[in-house]
């Protein structure tokens, strides 16, 4: 979960820098590059929430006759 909040962090302070950007391209990359890492933050929150699969009822490879 630390890299989500650092990437939601960052996120922040794109924002910020884009709303006190004189130029307007500037200010465009700096939304599109929030949008970005706002999508990645998510992303990584749900791969931790996916579960494990389970090992139950998996073969370990060993022939037991």
């Amino acid at each position: 979960m630390m890299i989500a909040e650092y990437l939601r962090h960052q996120v922040d302070n794109c924002l910020r820098i884009g709303r006190s950007a004189f130029d307007l391209a500037t200010a465009e990359r700096l939304r599109y590059m929030a949008a970005e890492l706002q999508a990645k933050a998510h992303e990584i929150e749900d791969d931790d929430k996916t579960p494990e699969p389970s090992m139950m009822g998996q073969h370990s490879g060993r022939n037991h006759n």
